[in-house]
């Protein structure tokens, strides 16, 4: 009987015949593993020291034809295809190895053993380069942009906006809208296009949408408005373009740049311009009628004698903006920006102007019967010959404001605050309702 000893003997052999007869074939793995890397590396730092390299050279061509994912510098996306790339390296390597080590074995096992690491060495390899560069093609063709492209696809998607089908009309504009995207230099010719395109096409109205304009006008007026928001073009771009006299109400154009452009004679009627940017527009006898323009940006705008009756504009910056002889009748203006403006002979009949800054504006000859000016900042205005029968003012800061010649019949006046160089009309003081008109 064989004793404890001799089996314990026998037994700890195995593991030391399998670690020799593993021994070199692992070694050889680790080796080329690490072979593949440093040529990967010296590979890799050749390429970055020459695309670090500034002018022309014979080594662009070659840099130029290699796979995206091997030139640096790496992105995320390269990352997955790069270390497929390195590990087929390791993985043909290996397999050269085993092949060459081969030639040398002794041992049939070993020799078998080092074929077989060849065999599959070689085809991991293969499939993983394979893999890499399928994988960096697709994602290629994903990131590519789409035709058509450059003068050719250009003047194509300018032929089909005049096409009779509107879906046909639709594509072109989003094509140039991908275009003025992509190329800076196709970008103010782009809104030029799609304002004459407004301006042909802004009266047509879709049957069962009455009031609001068709699809493909709503999107051309939305890429006319919304060419700041591309890379690069920034917040200081501006539309500067004409839109005069379309007609286009009930559209959509919330939150839009339309700084500079020419808007007079639009109708722009129940409108949404919600924090829209119109700065220095001119909107000269537009209709903007029921139009939403709460938070919008209006500065320094031509508003002559446009119609913004029933408008809200609660809000909204009309600092500076010229508002001569406006109809502003039943409108809100609650918490409004109005300092500096020139509402001389404007109608705010009903008005809303509760929180209103109006530092410094110029309402003589304005009619704000029934007008709601409570705890409105006046001071400084000029209201010579003003027309406030009915008006609250309770609680309106009227420091320096000139108020001669203003018809306060009616008018309350209670908590309103006075100083400076306040000029009120004769007989009328502060802290009850005026009831006696003055001419």
């Amino acid at each position: 009987m064989t004793s404890w000893r001799a089996r314990l003997r026998r037994a700890l052999a195995w593991p030391a015949r399998l670690a020799a007869a593993w021994a070199p074939p692992v070694a050889a793995l680790l080796a080329a593993v690490l072979l593949g890397l440093a040529l990967l590396a010296v590979v890799v730092l050749v390429a970055a020291v020459l695309a670090w390299v500034a002018g022309p050279g014979w080594w662009r061509p070659v840099l130029e034809r290699l796979p995206a994912h091997l030139v640096p510098p790496y992105r995320e996306e390269d990352l997955l295809p790069l270390a497929m790339t390195v590990l087929a390296a390791a993985c043909l390597l290996t397999g050269a190895g085993g092949w060459l080590r081969r030639r040398a074995a002794r041992d049939e096992s070993f020799d078998t053993l080092l074929r077989r690491v060849s065999t599959w060495g070689v085809v991991l390899g293969l499939l993983l380069a394979s893999g890499s560069l399928v994988y960096a093609d697709a994602r290629s063709i994903e990131a590519a942009p789409e035709p058509p492209y450059g003068p050719e696809g250009y003047a194509e998607a300018v032929r089909r906006l005049g096409s009779e089908e509107a879906e046909v009309r639709l594509a072109a504009i989003h094509t140039l809208r991908r275009l003025a995207r992509e190329s800076e230099r196709d970008r103010v010719t782009t809104a030029d296009v799609m304002a004459a395109y407004v301006r042909e096409h802004g009266s047509a109205v879709p049957p069962g949408r009455a009031g609001r304009p068709a699809a493909d006008v709503q999107t051309a007026l939305t890429v006319l408005g919304s060419v700041h928001d591309v890379p690069g073009a920034g917040r200081d771009w501006v539309c500067s373009c004409d839109l005069a006299r379309i007609r286009v109400p009930g559209a959509e154009l919330s939150g839009l740049n339309l700084g500079v452009a020419v808007l007079t004679s639009a109708d722009l009627s129940g409108a949404r311009l919600s924090g829209a940017n119109l700065d220095h527009a001119d909107l000269t006898r537009a209709d903007l009628r029921g139009a939403l323009l709460d938070g919008a940006a209006l500065p320094y705008a031509v508003l002559f004698m446009a119609d913004l009756g029933e408008a809200d504009m609660d809000g909204a910056d009309l600092r500076g903006a010229d508002l001569f002889q406006t109809d502003l009748g039943r409108s809100s203006l609650r918490g409004a920006d109005l300092r500096g403006v020139d509402l001389f002979g404007a109608d705010l009949r009903g008005a809303d102007l509760r929180g209103a800054d109006l530092t410094g504006a110029s309402l003589s000859g304005a009619d704000l019967r029934g007008a709601d000016l409570r705890t409105a900042i006046l001071r400084d205005a000029d209201l010579k010959g003003t027309n406030l029968k009915g008006a609250h003012l309770a609680g309106a800061n009227l420091t320096n404001a000139d108020l001669t010649g203003t018809d306060l019949t009616g008018a309350e006046l209670s908590g309103a605050e006075t100083g400076g160089r306040t000029k009120l009309p004769p007989g009328v003081g502060v802290g009850q309702a005026a009831s006696v008109g003055t001419q």
